[in-house]
């Protein structure tokens, strides 16, 4: 799917956000996690993904050991 700079600001600016989920840039853009990876790669300088990643993985961790002590 092809977005204008615009549209990839916005995706961007939402993925960077920690409020904001995979799922939520998904009813919006209808692009998947995967897709908004390949937008921040190519549209963000590398040290910066690799921050953002790293951000992304502790949060997905952080929500799957809050779900564990809520299902407890």
């Amino acid at each position: 799917m092809k977005f204008n700079n615009s549209e990839i600001s916005d995706i961007i600016e939402m993925a960077w956000d920690d409020q904001t989920d995979f799922s939520h840039i998904n009813k919006i853009y209808n692009i998947d996690e995967g897709g908004v990876k390949k937008i921040m790669k190519k549209n963000i300088n590398l040290k910066s993904y690799k921050i953002w990643r790293k951000r992304i993985s502790q949060r997905s961790s952080q929500k799957t050991q809050l779900k564990g002590r809520i299902n407890a």
